[in-house]
């Protein structure tokens, strides 16, 4: 008996030792599934999308992943896909579905910065401050929002020289914004997401878009454009967005969605706005050196231009006072934030 009682405490003080080098039961993971529309070597999705979900990986310490997956639906069907949890992850263009948020086009109007980092950051911190309980984005997480640099108006004709040779072209207009401006220029529009700029424009349906100039390569339209027309701060700018369904991003444990949140809203607007913005400046050197023609709309021209588009501004604030949202100060606000991080730039 004595030696069994010997033999038992060597059993446990030996469990004992080896308990701490046991492989402990992994922590539960968990997988959002990112319906991704966008080509895959697009760089929004390599360099911004996809080290977005590292980040995420990184802050939650493993426990939250993103995977993406093939589109499951349209670029404008996004939204829903994610409200409905047929996905849990989305992007896409507030354009696409403009009529479902007036407010945001305060951030593409024209004639404000050429600088889609500086907007972005400004665009989050008005929106956030001015907006956010509007209810435009009901039913999801909204994770982030950006914009694109500066628009610009691009033609396969290469004998544009000023704002009037665009009377009667048909451009592509990706939202409401782009269309009124191209009414008042006397501009035929053609609406229609980017991913079908290509073969609109290579079959003569089209005769040039608004877009930036980092998309003529990454659509392959470079071969096709021939002249740019260009204003300070843009004819406007695109906005963005990343949203999770909102179920999900309640069911992550209260601390990973602290630290999700840490890489999220102006983090994302200040990431991927400055990434889009540098992208656009190598782009702009790329053309200009492969001899893009390019004609900016300066000086007597350019003040009669804003005079045609101050309706614009109006509009928008008619649209703000309907949502009960304070116009003049949310753009005197936006305004301010662009002057402060553009003066931080320099």
């Amino acid at each position: 008996m004595r030696i069994f009682k010997k033999l038992g405490l060597s059993l446990g003080l030996a469990a004992a030792a080896l308990a701490p080098t046991l492989p402990s039961v992994a922590a539960e993971v968990t997988t959002l599934r990112f319906s991704q529309w966008l080509p895959p070597g697009h760089y929004i999705v390599t360099e911004m999308f996809e080290p977005w979900a590292k980040e995420v990986e990184k802050v939650t310490e493993g426990r939250v992943k993103v995977e993406f997956i093939n589109a499951l639906g349209k670029p404008q069907a996004h939204l829903d896909l994610v409200r409905n949890g047929v996905a849990d992850l989305g992007m896409s263009v507030h354009s696409y579905t403009a009529n479902r948020f007036p407010l945001i086009e305060f951030a593409e109007l024209p004639f404000t910065t050429d600088d889609g980092g500086v907007n972005s950051v400004a665009y989050w911190r008005t929106y956030e401050k001015f907006m956010m309980d509007a209810g435009e984005h009901k039913g999801v997480k909204l994770m982030g929002m950006w914009t694109s640099p500066a628009t610009v108006i691009f033609t396969s004709r290469e004998e544009v020289n000023s704002i009037d040779d665009l009377k009667g072209l048909k451009l592509r207009s990706p939202s409401p914004l782009f269309d009124a401006i191209g009414k008042a220029l006397g501009i035929v529009t053609v609406n229609a997401p980017a991913s079908d700029s290509y073969e609109m424009l290579s079959r003569g349906v089209i005769d040039g878009m608004y877009f930036q100039y980092d998309q003529l390569e990454n659509w392959k339209l470079d071969k096709l454009i021939k002249t740019t027309v260009s204003v300070p701060g843009g004819f406007g700018k695109s906005s963005q967005y990343l949203f999770m369904n909102e179920r999900k991003w309640k069911s992550l444990s209260e601390q990973d969605r602290a630290a999700i949140e840490k890489v999220s809203g102006e983090w994302i607007a200040k990431d991927f706005g400055s990434k889009w913005q540098a992208a656009e400046q190598k782009a702009i050197e790329k053309q200009t050196a492969a001899g893009l023609k390019t004609v900016r709309i300066e000086g007597e021209a350019l003040e009669q231009l804003k005079q045609r588009l101050a309706f614009v501004e109006q509009d928008w604030l008619k649209a703000a006072e309907k949502k009960k949202v304070d116009g003049p100060a949310a753009l005197a606000y936006f305004r301010e934030q662009i002057k402060e991080l553009s003066a931080a730039k320099q």
